[in-house]
């Protein structure tokens, strides 16, 4: 298995591995110029959700950025539909149709549509020209503002979603951000959390989330239904290692070691009723999984994290921009 091919996939364990050498993991952890690479997977799937909470795109390979991922002219997380009278989001969570929306963009022009209604195209140059800021209110209070993309693509939404006066804000770096991501020291009982900074868009805390097949397999064996990694809309979807190895990944580097991109990984991802939403019909599932089951068995432990996230299972992992670089979909030889 080379390492030069493009789509090799390593991690540098974090402080939850108890083997011989991890305190000599752990000290690469702190001195990046001597990391100690480990071999644990392939990446399956890359998505992209350019609107918050709608339909996201697969692509077979993905820039990866200081505010997350990019394909063409999609970046993760870039719109965001709010309330036009209070600023409040909207998400699946309330409004479980929305993940049936979808986008594509293609030469400046978002085309956004909704299932047996109609596409609307909004030009984004047209957008920043017209330069209507409106701020919106994520969780615990977070405020970004954003560019309104206008009454047509607006009216969309409330027709699909049986509701008024929504708007679609355009993210953009210039406008008021309210919204830092600052690691706390309690997001993990055992690796050692990085202090970082990270600047995002109106994705839900950090700029890139991971997930694996090998914790998706260890879920469904316990789900009646199985699910699948869209309902927990992750940007990077790595098979091939063992089920909550990402528990332990303190960085990890897909790719070329010169061209890869290298992400410092610095909280389990936390879920929501989100994940009850299947995302073939927009419906919750009557029974609430696969989040009622992950609470059995994927709660933190007694301590910090416990503290933190309270109720919150955790499924994938949270991770912030250390290198720049293309990943790609394929198998390791």
């Amino acid at each position: 298995m080379p390492n030069d091919d493009k789509k090799v996939l390593l991690a540098c364990i974090g402080g939850s591995i108890l083997t011989y050498n991890a305190f000599r993991l752990l000290k690469a952890y702190y001195d990046p110029t001597k990391p100690q690479w480990i071999l644990v997977g392939t990446v399956k799937y890359l998505r992209v959700f350019p609107i918050k909470s709608c339909r996201g795109q697969e692509a077979l390979s993905l820039d990866c950025e200081e505010r997350g991922v990019s394909t063409g002219d999609l970046h993760d997380r870039e719109f965001l539909v709010i309330n036009g009278r209070t600023g409040l989001f909207l998400t699946a969570r309330a409004f479980p149709r929305m993940i049936l929306m979808e986008c594509s963009a293609t030469d400046g022009v978002l085309n956004v549509s909704a299932p047996s209604l109609r596409s609307v195209a909004v030009v984004l140059d047209d957008i920043r020209n017209h330069n209507v800021v409106r701020r919106g209110t994520l969780h615990r209070q977070s405020q970004a503002d954003g560019l309104d993309c206008g009454d047509e693509v607006g009216a969309l939404f409330d027709d699909f979603l049986g509701i008024s006066d929504t708007r679609l804000i355009y993210y953009q770096p210039h406008l008021f951000n309210g919204r830092p991501c600052n690691p706390q020291s309690a997001w993990w009982n055992n690796n050692p959390v990085p202090r970082r900074t990270d600047t995002i868009m109106y994705a839900d805390l950090a700029p890139y989330l991971i997930t694996t097949e090998g914790s998706l397999h260890d879920l469904n064996e316990r789900l009646e239904t199985p699910v699948s990694s869209l309902n927990f809309r992750s940007n990077i979807v790595v098979d091939g290692c063992a089920a909550w190895d990402e528990d332990r990944w303190a960085e990890i580097r897909i790719g070329e070691e010169e061209e890869g991109a290298q992400l410092q990984c610095f909280k389990p991802c936390t879920r929501c009723v989100l994940t009850t939403v299947d995302p073939a019909t927009g419906e919750k599932h009557a029974d609430m999984q696969p989040l009622k089951k992950l609470r059995e068995f994927r709660l933190a432990t007694e301590g910090p994290m416990k503290e933190a996230f309270g109720q919150s299972p955790m499924f994938g992992v949270n991770a912030g921009l250390q290198r720049p670089g293309r990943i790609y979909v394929g198998q390791t030889k």
